[in-house]
């Protein structure tokens, strides 16, 4: 009894934590407010399937699929009952509350994944407890840039991975598609689960999975694009070609060259081939989709695809690889007291170098962004690296 009330009021000083911090540090509006907050609002009114259509600023839309606005409508809707709709710390409040909750959520899944690669036992629980929940990259994403649907696309991946270890092809599906609708940039998970024959041999666990998750996404994205097509498509698709370059980035370099379009028009699809071309290299070489620590290897690597090549870093485009790096080490077999703790602690590092970033200008700007693509490479080579030279059984 006494353990089970220690952690009741450790989960409601967490939540609390969560919900002051979101109070104080709101001076800004922030991405929660320009896009995603317009477009709960626009669910709340009765037009759930033009909420593509509700954000203020033209440049950036509400470039994530309707899943991740399953945390903000009882938010919204609270918030309006009590008229605190219009107050941004407010409702950055309730919403850093809502989102904690589904950051403790991540972490007992954690939790678990970590666990089941020890053989059940709870070995490096209170690392697993520190390096999710207390993750600054997480903090910030949330709390200063207002991106409360990461914990979500981040539980339904997680969830993907325990299910489709368990050989649970169908329900892994919908968990991947559904982190997809959570979160655009979740479809550089789908890569390792697309190439899974190479390493089983087997094309209808991979084929269940990815055709599942896809019919997921279209069956859900499908009335959004018939009642209002062209914001849905200018929001999910095209509108990031219309970006410039921005700071974060090598690309930066580029700018104002001839290469300028390559990055700017590019970027993704360079991340997306780099990452499915490192994959596929990996799994012709040893056999890891069946193992915990494989899977998260190869997710940190496919996620830390999109920020080494994309345009423009912010310092949230690292949550995904961070989560995964973090529990591909914690995972491993033997000690943690490993050169592979090094991953998450890059990235950590990163992602106050990206927020700095924000701040700066010129040369340092140009700095900053080579430093800071530097650092991710780095990250990339060293899980690849891992993962080749492994021994098979010691994923």
């Amino acid at each position: 009894m006494t353990r089970r009330a220690a952690l009741v009021g450790l989960v409601a000083l967490y939540v609390a934590a969560w919900t002051l911090s979101s109070l104080a540090l709101k001076t800004n509006p922030s991405d929660l407010d320009l896009y995603f907050w317009p477009s709960a609002e626009t669910v709340l009114r009765g037009h759930p399937l033009l909420i593509y259509s509700a954000h203020v600023r033209d440049i950036y839309p509400n470039a994530n699929g309707p899943f991740g606005l399953v945390v903000l409508l009882p938010v919204a809707a609270v918030a309006n009952g009590v008229g605190w709709a219009d107050n941004l710390g407010a409702r950055a409040a309730l919403s850093g509350a809502v989102a904690s909750i589904f950051v403790l959520l991540l972490s007992y899944q954690a939790f678990r994944l970590v666990a089941a690669a020890h053989g059940g036992t709870e070995r490096r629980a209170a690392v697993v407890t520190c390096a999710v929940p207390l993750s600054p990259a997480l903090w910030i994403a949330v709390i200063d840039y207002g991106h409360v649907e990461q914990p979500i696309e981040l539980c339904c991946s997680l969830l993907t991975v325990a299910l489709m270890l368990r050989s649970r092809w169908v329900p892994a599906g919908l968990g991947l598609g559904a982190a997809v609708l959570a979160r655009t940039t979740a479809i550089f998970c789908m890569i390792p689960f697309a190439l899974l024959p190479l390493a089983t041999r087997r094309v209808q666990p991979a084929a269940v999975v990815v055709l599942v998750g896809v019919a997921t996404v279209a069956v859900v994205l499908a009335p959004f694009v018939l009642a209002d097509e062209p914001a849905t498509v200018h929001s999910l698709l095209t509108y990031r070609g219309s970006l410039p370059i921005g700071g974060g980035s090598f690309w930066i370099v580029t700018r104002h060259t001839g290469f300028a379009e390559v990055g700017q028009y590019g970027d993704v699809y360079i991340a997306f081939a780099v990452a499915t071309g490192l994959t596929a290299l990996i799994l012709r070489r040893v056999s890891l989709m069946t193992t915990t620590t494989g899977v998260l290897g190869l997710l940190t690597l496919t996620t830390a695809c999109f920020p080494l090549f994309a345009k423009t870093v912010f310092p949230y485009y690292l949550v995904e690889p961070y989560v995964f790096g973090a529990l591909w080490w914690l995972a491993r077999p033997g000690s943690a007291l490993n050169w592979r703790a090094v991953v998450p602690l890059l990235l950590t590092c990163d992602v106050f170098l990206a927020k700095a970033g924000t701040l700066l200008s010129g040369g340092w700007e140009v700095a900053e962004g080579l430093v800071s693509s530097a650092l991710i490479a780095l990250v990339v080579m060293m899980v690849t690296v891992d993962l080749v030279r492994s021994p098979r059984g010691a994923h």
